[in-house]
């Protein structure tokens, strides 16, 4: 039995890299798809599209999981994303590769049907390990996508960064296929109001549409806040839709419990706070060191700073699920919490050496890990099993949304305290805005101590009830 848990662990820890190699790799590859579509803006869209596609789907996929199984859901988006992988990879249209893109980005919703997965296919007490393990998978994915993208570009045609997706989403299929159980899913017991389910995605994807682009045009301009403000309407009719639903797609009151409604506060918190890690110090690595707050490398080496707390971080999802096993919640989220604020205080002082800035990522990595960890861990501790993808695919969005608008406020941090360099005229982070922005994001990953103490001992689901339902679904299947 233990060979199977092993199996099925390492099929949806390959999953989680492929999903996440798919956000990373082009990252590394901007400066050159930028010199080939010919300016940032529209490279940047193959970006953005992946973001937003992403993002939307997480509750809609996550939910049709719970229905249809989850097994059969995840082939489905590895397919589909294998698929865009192969578009982007055979041509040189941008239409045809922005195409392709939308395609992968559907491969995030791997993530949320990944941790349904887990809970459904393994023995109750292994649990919460794996779910920390699973948590890994997305930094070990970062990881091989910065530099093996890189590697990619600086010696092969960029196209090649899609053949690799391709095979490591096709390799990640195979293996759930034949390793990976999976039960059927537990259908709805009235007809799906396919209105409510779709109504998140344009939602969500209009308001993280509109804060993209704050940072081209500025928040004065009206189509930057006016796509938000449609984005946000829409949100808001969706809401009160499933509300009043006797069986509403995704069950808002779930989302409102109180374990479920502090986890994705905690999420907001680290999203616009400590998820902001790769923004703010490859911003310092590379800002010149005249000005006393940056030690002026390259990209390639900021870049490869953050290997060690990838690597060191693979040992923290673990360790987060057997604290949550050991002790619980509240004392995993305190102790993750407490190490990635004493990371951003250490970091006030403005590391004046790289190995200094790779020990700070290092303490505040692991600490978020072990927090990200403790998150799905409080969820899939919290929620009935068959609601399990839809409230992990909440978090999926939360996290995206808070995200994205961390990573404006951050820019405007950076900006409050400014000097001009003398051979540009542009104008860089000063001591000062460092200091203030990760002051900031101390603050904001400290509410985690305080949003800790409100969380509930998990509740006991009954498990005789569900599997009640699924034996029922597959007789009627």
């Amino acid at each position: 039995m233990k060979s199977n848990y092993l199996a099925i662990i390492t099929a949806l820890f390959l999953a989680e890299i492929a999903a996440t190699f798919e956000s990373a790799m082009l990252y590394a590859a901007l400066p050159t798809l930028i010199r080939e579509f010919g300016d940032p803006i529209t490279a940047g869209w193959l970006v953005t599209i992946h973001l937003l596609i992403g993002a939307a789907a997480g509750v809609l996929v996550g939910r049709l999981g719970d229905i249809y199984g989850r097994k059969s859901m995840t082939l489905w988006m590895l397919v589909i994303a294998t698929i865009g992988s192969i578009m982007s990879a055979v041509t040189d249209n941008f239409g045809v590769v922005l195409a392709g893109r939308a395609l992968q980005g559907l491969s995030v919703a791997v993530i949320p049907l990944s941790i349904g997965l887990i809970r459904e296919s393994l023995p109750k007490e292994r649990v919460p390990v794996a779910v920390g393990l699973m948590t890994t998978g997305s930094g070990v994915g970062v990881a091989v996508g910065l530099v093996l993208g890189g590697v990619i570009v600086d010696n092969l045609n960029w196209h090649w960064l899609f053949v690799v997706s391709a095979i490591l989403l096709a390799l990640s299929w195979v293996a759930i296929k034949f390793w990976v159980p999976g039960k059927p899913g537990i259908p709805t017991k009235q007809p799906i109001d396919w209105i409510e389910g779709l109504l998140p995605a344009p939602g969500i994807m209009a308001v993280l549409y509109g804060v993209s682009q704050s940072k081209a045009f500025g928040w004065s301009d009206p189509s930057v806040w006016g796509t938000v403000l449609v984005g946000a309407l829409v949100m808001a009719y969706w809401s009160r839709r499933s509300l009043r639903a006797s069986e509403p797609f995704v069950d808002l009151r779930l989302v409102a419990s109180r374990n479920v409604a502090l986890a994705n506060l905690l999420t907001i918190c680290l999203g616009l706070g400590t998820m902001q890690l790769v923004l703010v110090f490859s911003t310092y690595t590379q800002s010149p060191a005249w000005t006393l707050a940056g030690l002026g490398l390259g990209a390639t080496v900021a870049g490869l700073a953050k290997l060690p707390s990838n690597v060191l971080s693979f040992f923290a999802g673990p360790l987060s699920g057997w604290l949550t096993k050991t002790f619980g919640d509240r004392p995993t989220v305190i102790i993750g919490t407490l190490l990635a604020v004493s990371g951003w205080l250490i970091g006030v002082g403005l590391p004046n050496t790289l190995m200094e800035v790779i020990a700070i990522l290092c303490v505040i990595s692991f600490g978020t890990t072990i927090l990200n960890a403790a998150i799905y861990n409080v969820i899939v501790g919290t929620v009935p099993e068959a609601r399990t993808g839809e409230a992990i695919g909440t978090i999926a969005v939360t996290r995206g949304m808070a995200s994205a608008i961390g990573a404006q406020i951050i820019a405007v941090l950076l900006a409050t305290a400014t000097l001009t360099d003398p051979a540009s005229g542009a104008q860089l982070p000063s001591p000062e805005g460092f200091r203030l922005t990760m002051i900031w994001i101390a603050g904001l990953t400290a509410v985690g101590v305080v949003l800790a103490l409100f969380l509930k001992p998990h509740r006991k689901v009954a498990p005789d009830v569900e599997a009640a339902a699924r034996e029922q679904a597959a007789s009627e299947a």
